[in-house]
């Protein structure tokens, strides 16, 4: 593993308090039994990332767009 004075951020901190503040927003509103499904949250997690990287950089819209995305294929009959 190298020392922490040779890793490179990806993200910076505020980057990562954004999408941890749409992470948590969007578990919120899962339904009980889905709150600790781990293939959700990892979903979420790639959702989250995925929009990031598109530029978005609110929180409120981030959790929105991710979301939606999340349930489009529930919405679609698509598993």
């Amino acid at each position: 593993m190298l020392p922490a004075s040779e890793l490179t951020y990806v993200y910076d901190p505020e980057a990562l308090k954004m999408m941890g503040a749409a992470f948590d927003t969007v578990c919120e509103a899962f339904p009980p039994g889905m709150k600790d499904h781990e293939a959700a949250r990892r979903k979420l997690a790639l959702l989250i990332l995925r929009h990031v990287e598109r530029g978005e950089r609110d929180a409120a819209r981030l959790s929105e767009l991710a979301l939606l995305d999340f349930m489009r294929p529930l919405a679609s009959g698509q598993g």
